[in-house]
């Protein structure tokens, strides 16, 4: 599964466990349509705004995002974030 598929199938995933309509993402309803199914990719901007919709933090987002696409589960990603992070500091 490709990034942009995996985004889609994420969101998708999300909005559905939580209730919401695509409407509830915040953005209109074709383009959701369009994001979920793989054929559209959002700026970062709409990614957090996505995210914040979701009731999520954009970070979640994407790790729930990268997750998907293996071979790294979210625990593996976090650590790998985490030391990342330090090692920049």
């Amino acid at each position: 599964m490709d990034l942009r598929e995996s985004f889609g199938v994420t969101v998708k995933a999300i909005r559905r466990s939580k209730g919401l309509p695509q409407t509830a993402v915040g953005i209109n309803q074709g383009y959701v349509s369009e994001l979920e199914n793989g054929q559209k990719t959002p700026t970062l901007p709409k990614m957090a705004a996505i995210a914040k919709n979701l009731g999520v933090h954009p970070l979640t987002l994407l790790t729930a995002v990268y997750s998907n696409m293996g071979p790294e589960d979210s625990d593996e990603l976090l650590a790998r974030v985490v030391s990342e992070l330090q090692s920049l500091k």
